[in-house]
């Protein structure tokens, strides 16, 4: 009987990590996705970082 609890354990958490390493490896790459559409206005993204800084000559 422990034996099975503890083989339990064992493959409840090696499941848990295979599945959270392929979630991640899956959603590599997507952070910005969704941020930088069409529909979003620089100013509201950025507020006024642009025009504190001088453009070069």
């Amino acid at each position: 009987m422990k034996k099975y609890i503890v083989f339990g354990l064992i493959a409840g958490l090696t499941l848990s990590a295979v599945l959270l390493y392929l979630r991640k490896r899956r959603l590599a790459g997507s952070e910005f996705r969704g941020f930088f559409d069409s529909s979003a206005v620089a100013d509201d993204l950025f507020g006024d970082a642009f025009e504190v800084l001088p453009d070069k000559p």
